[in-house]
């Protein structure tokens, strides 16, 4: 929702959520501001990526004890990012995980609603990790390049229209205890050791949701399916940005990568490990690959 004021005395700001997978260079190279959100041990609460990083996280599940679960930002944490942001002038532009995901970014929508006087959008991506970093980074790149927020929000769509994200995970579980997948789904895959291959569908009534786009034997398998549909996307040796992500081992992640390197014109790649937050969903062992064929719109 955007609220109309005076010319704006400076560049756009960006606000998004820890819900976004990016290396932490991009985050500070366009000064990004994130809202956390919450992970719960219990009665013991961290922000992501705040309180808790991504290798205290995992020592903690590897507990154990207390299976996580994950709240999103209230109200008050966004009326107070937003006054900070806002004191300069600058209108804000607020991106977040799909609200088929997490409440999020109904949450930012009341915050907004509330500060009549800032020129606030708050966007839906539609999908969450890096699917929404690339949107993130082409606002960036735009806003920077002197765009409009329109503007912006004109590329981010674009954008979030070839950009394909896909995971899986060893163990079904963490998608079983947080709602993703029901008990059938999860006792069969148990039983025949089937990786799911999951993405965010992008159309319809279950749009900004996860839907089954396959499934595989092995992280490594799932690994070379990820690849195969980049190689459709974007043809052999054509241009592609791609982000790998994982739990808490890099390998696969890393060894994507360097394939991608060898088979593609990358004009953007990084394997980062997945926000804590998001890791509650899929636990330490997971794989993902987020590509868009072709190079920034700006």
């Amino acid at each position: 929702m955007t609220h109309p004021n005076p010319a704006p005395t400076s560049r756009p700001i960006l606000v998004t959520d820890a819900g976004v997978d990016l290396p932490q260079a991009d985050l500070e190279r366009y000064d990004v501001r994130v809202a956390p959100l919450k992970i719960l041990f219990g009665q013991e609460s961290y922000r992501s990526g705040i309180d808790i990083s991504h290798a205290e996280f995992y020592d903690r599940l590897a507990r154990g004890d207390v299976h996580p679960s994950t709240s999103q930002p209230t109200v008050h944490d966004f009326l107070e990012l937003y006054r900070e942001v806002g004191a300069t002038g600058a209108p804000i532009l607020s991106i977040h995980i799909s609200e088929g995901l997490s409440g999020t970014v109904n949450v930012a929508r009341q915050a907004a609603q509330q500060l009549p006087d800032l020129d606030i959008t708050v966007y839906d991506s539609g999908t969450l990790s890096a699917a929404t970093g690339f949107q993130l980074l082409t606002a960036a790149r735009a806003l920077e390049a002197g765009r409009t927020i329109q503007d912006a929000i004109s590329l981010m769509e674009q954008t979030h229209s070839i950009t394909e994200l896909f995971f899986t995970v060893e163990d079904l579980s963490y998608l079983h205890r947080g709602g993703r997948i029901g008990g059938v789904q999860y006792q069969v895959g148990q039983l025949l050791k089937i990786k799911p291959i999951v993405t965010v569908e992008k159309h319809g009534p279950k749009a900004g949701t996860y839907i089954s786009a396959g499934r595989a034997r092995s992280l490594a398998k799932a690994g070379d399916i990820f690849i195969e549909r980049a190689a459709e996307a974007a043809g052999p040796m054509g241009k592609l940005r791609a982000v790998a992500v994982y739990g808490n081992d890099p390998t696969l992640a890393q060894a994507m990568i360097e394939r991608l390197k060898r088979e593609f014109d990358l004009v953007y790649a990084a394997a980062i490990p997945t926000a804590p937050v998001l890791g509650v969903h899929v636990g330490p062992a997971a794989l993902g690959l987020i590509y868009a064929p072709g190079d920034w719109p700006i």
